[in-house]
């Protein structure tokens, strides 16, 4: 059985242990020790990581009622120094703190209990057991978690039998066999709990509230603590330095600035719309077809003007038949168009055409459009298309 030496003092960063056993599983090389500073991953808060002697840790578990110590290499049994990885270690502390303190304040102020925690790389939520939350109750609840942190609570830390721990008003029923772990914060919360936590509320520094959203038919509420609150404040700070410096703007009025600029551009992109189109309009005009049909390779052009140009030359010319054909970058796309006299369907042509190739048809009758992944040149398939258009007429 190991020592779990992190539950002594979770500020412990570095120690002495023995390795007493190893071995390989899915997971890779592991080693057990004698005793350990490497907090395993449960409880919602990720496995520590760092280093065993020369060797990195790279991720803890308990299997089988054993702590595994995963390593890069494998270890022999021996006497080695242990190192975790204290900026992680302390980022989990903070969060997970943090979450025992917002769960309590959730739950006592607006009877709101949280039914998940997730403590990710980037991302930490808890899910209360309500299908919504308003922003004025989360600014007044982030409002009272702060000013608790800012009183410099104790978070103290003790072990207690199953019979102490029935007599006791817990957060929830313990879901642990044996001696209970339990984290308590002064007269705010008192949990039962295996994770690291700090010694004290001050050292959150702060949290903040970041969005909140409906999930599983609750809500789901992510937030940031300690030095990744200052960490995701400095990343909004330095955007809205940049923006206050391109839009010419104060802080308080870019969201002003910024909808003047889309506005604008919303503006100008419909007048480049409704010249594009006029130019198209032109561009289709100056097409005089010897015969009932059009074949052209318009690779390099935009799919989409391609496509109105077809469907503009069609409506100029009522007995027409067209193919036209794009290149881009290993792929190829089709447009078949007809005018309004002309028989057939052009879906079906334009399906018989790329087949073959596993191609896909969408589009109607009388303007079908397709694509396939190669690059055959429009020669590949302009005789196809000659000889079905035949057929039809």
């Amino acid at each position: 059985m190991t020592d779990r030496i992190y539950y002594q003092d979770a500020a412990i960063q570095t120690a002495t242990a023995k390795v007493i056993a190893h071995g390989t599983d899915e997971k890779g090389n592991y080693a057990t020790l004698d005793r350990s500073c490497f907090y395993p991953e449960g409880g919602g808060q990720p496995a520590d990581t760092g280093m065993i002697g020369q060797t990195e840790v790279t991720d803890v578990q308990i299997i089988n009622g054993e702590i595994r110590h995963y390593t890069a290499d494998k270890l022999n049994n021996g006497e080695y120094e242990l190192i975790i990885d204290w900026e992680r270690r302390f980022d989990h502390m903070q969060q997970h703190t943090g979450q025992h303190l917002l769960s309590a304040v959730f739950e006592d102020e607006l009877g709101m209990a949280t039914k998940s925690f997730h403590l990710g790389a980037e991302k930490v939520s808890i899910d209360l057991d309500v299908p919504k939350i308003s922003k004025e109750q989360v600014r007044s609840i982030e409002q009272k978690v702060n000013s608790l942190i800012y009183r410099q609570i104790p978070v103290e830390t003790e072990w207690v039998t199953q019979e102490q721990a029935s007599k006791m008003k817990l957060r929830k029923k313990p879901e642990v066999e044996g001696d209970i772990r339990l984290v308590k914060i002064a007269d705010i919360d008192l949990n039962a709990c295996g994770g690291t936590h700090l010694h004290n509320t001050a050292e959150l520094g702060l949290l903040k509230i970041i969005r909140t959203e409906k999930a599983k038919g609750g809500t789901r509420v992510y937030f940031l603590a300690g030095k990744r609150a200052m960490a995701h404040f400095d990343l909004l700070q330095s955007i809205a330095d940049q923006l206050t410096n391109s839009l010419n703007a104060p802080a308080a009025e870019l969201p002003e600035a910024a909808e003047a600029v889309l506005n604008d551009r919303k503006t100008k992109e419909k007048q480049l719309r409704t010249i594009s189109l006029e130019y198209l309009k032109l561009e289709a005009e100056k097409f005089k077809p010897d015969g009932n049909q059009l074949i052209m390779d318009f690779s390099g052009r935009p799919f989409k003007d391609v496509l109105q140009l077809a469907k503009l030359t069609a409506e100029n010319n009522p007995s027409l038949y067209l193919f036209f054909f794009i290149s881009e970058e290993g792929n190829e796309r089709f447009v078949c168009a007809k005018g309004e006299n002309a028989p057939g369907d052009m879906k079906c042509v334009l399906g018989k055409i790329i087949e073959d190739a596993g191609g896909k048809v969408g589009g109607t009758e009388s303007l079908a459009q397709g694509g396939i992944k190669r690059d055959g040149g429009l020669e590949a398939y302009s005789g196809k298309f000659r000889n079905l258009i035949r057929e039809i007429i």
